[in-house]
């Protein structure tokens, strides 16, 4: 009894403040609200509001499929294109005092119109400056009504979320289900987690505090009130919260907000390596205490990893002294990090561990100069490609190696005969002859067979298209 009666006054001293309804701090100095924390953050956490138009078929469903849209144009057998303007909604973060803001990239893609409302129901517009769509990490500006108004917006400091540890407590800030901001409150459930198939680079904080659609692009911030990631998914079966959410930290936030800021674009820091998660079979093989790590398979000549003295069969452990467990946290790692600084590795080679170390440089230009515009009387007429190359292949999510040609513009209005293609299409060949350069496609499209067949890629599918 005496011990029920001890613990139940520790749980009045620590959670009761009898006679002070206003006081924010107990007796022992712990946090009794949040309030003060998020009345900081809100102020920089915004409400956006997107349009944009969506031009759709008026078809029978059958001609989505590659095959039977080669049998008509894009007015379709109606004769008509409809367009429609979609709305969407998400959240955003308001990061400098002259008004930039970050959010999802899938929150502001292909918007026509950008809005977003403060906490206190102001509304201004804002302008899409750039974004890192395999991050999912989009950068945006207020715009001022007159260019002559400076501009003095309240915004989030970033937190050093490698810093962070499981059990933080931590409140996500958003526009869930547009309701209006809203708060709510949880712990860092996990940090790292990867092969979750939302992006290309994947080195998520989980939590529990609740997100919902519409948060996407919102604040996850610590108990200081400082930026630890960008809230961007969840898992669900039934589209609201279950506890399982994932934000973007912070450091890769604060890696692509500076590159806009000193570069006017993103650029991505480029290290030329890739390879394959360790498998418990592959740790036993290569005398690893334990599966983790990165098994280096590929390495691109004159690229910083090849600089860095690294060889295929090196098992990459740490980078800039965090721990590695897969493939997609080593991208998300490099990702997070800054062109022309050095970083070093814990490496396992041949049994042995060393140190390694790396300049990271500028992830080199697209062979825009290389592209090709197929004209006369083909399948293929109107279309521009592109040879593949390192950046593209990062901006399509692709493995850095793959080669090949692929489609970077579409003709407006596709006429009878003509393949359907998208950009982002890879051309795998034509008329039974494998397409790897832009020699090899200029060659095919030069002849004048009586049918044409083309196999192309698209999201890692393949599709044949026989043209009469």
């Amino acid at each position: 009894m005496k011990r029920f009666i001890f613990v139940f006054s520790m749980l009045a001293v620590v959670f009761g403040v009898v006679g002070h309804a206003h006081a924010r701090d107990n007796m022992l100095g712990l946090r009794a609200s949040f309030s003060d924390t998020v009345k900081k953050a809100s102020s920089a956490v915004v409400n956006i509001y997107t349009e944009k138009e969506v031009v759709a078929r008026t078809l029978n469903p059958f001609l989505d499929d590659p095959f039977f849209n080669q049998f008509f144009n894009q007015e379709g057998i109606s004769g008509r294109m409809k367009k429609r303007i979609e709305r969407s909604l998400g959240s955003g973060v308001v990061v400098t005092e002259d008004g930039y803001i970050v959010t999802n990239y899938h929150v502001v893609k292909d918007a026509t119109s950008i809005r977003v409302v403060f906490g206190d129901r102001t509304e201004m517009a804002a302008e899409f400056i750039a974004a890192d769509k395999n991050s999912d990490i989009a950068v945006m500006k207020i715009i001022l009504e007159d260019e002559r108004d400076t501009a003095q917006f309240k915004y989030l400091d970033f937190a050093d979320s490698d810093e962070i540890e499981v059990g933080d407590v931590v409140l996500a800030l958003g526009n869930p289900f547009g309701v209006g901001q809203s708060v709510t409150m949880g712990i860092v459930s996990a940090l790292g987690r990867s092969n979750l198939g939302t992006g290309h680079y994947e080195n998520y904080i989980q939590t529990d505090a609740a997100i919902n659609p519409g948060n996407s692009g919102g604040a996850l911030v610590d108990s200081e009130g400082k930026l630890v990631g960008v809230n961007t998914a969840i898992y669900s079966k039934t589209g609201g919260s279950q506890g399982v959410g994932f934000a973007i930290p912070a450091n890769a936030v604060r890696v692509t907000l500076n590159s806009v800021l000193t570069t006017g674009k993103i650029t991505r820091p480029w290290f030329g390596a890739a390879g394959q998660d360790v498998t418990d079979d592959l740790a036993v093989q290569l005398e690893l205490s334990r599966p983790y790590g990165v098994l280096i398979n590929e390495i691109v000549p004159d690229s910083p990893a090849a600089k860095a003295n690294l060889q295929i069969g090196d098992i990459i452990l740490s980078f800039d002294g965090k721990e590695v467990d897969t493939m997609g946290v080593l991208n998300a790692r490099i990702a997070s990090s800054y062109v022309g600084e050095t970083y070093n590795m814990d490496v396992w080679r041949e049994g042995k561990g060393y140190v390694s170390s790396v300049m990271l440089g500028a992830l080199p230009d697209r062979r825009v100069a290389e592209q090709y515009t197929v004209q006369g009387s083909n399948p293929l007429a109107g279309y521009t490609f592109e040879p593949l190359s390192p950046a593209l292949n990062d901006e399509l999510g692709l493995p850095f190696n793959t080669e090949g040609v692929v489609v970077v513009g579409a003709p407006s209005r596709r006429g009878f005969g003509m393949v359907d293609l998208i950009e982002g299409d890879i051309i795998v060949s034509i008329n039974k002859k494998n397409i790897r350069t832009m020699k090899d496609l200029q060659t095919a499209v030069s002849r004048r067979p009586n049918a044409w067949q083309v196999v192309y890629e698209r999201g890692g599918n393949i599709h044949r298209v026989i043209v009469q």
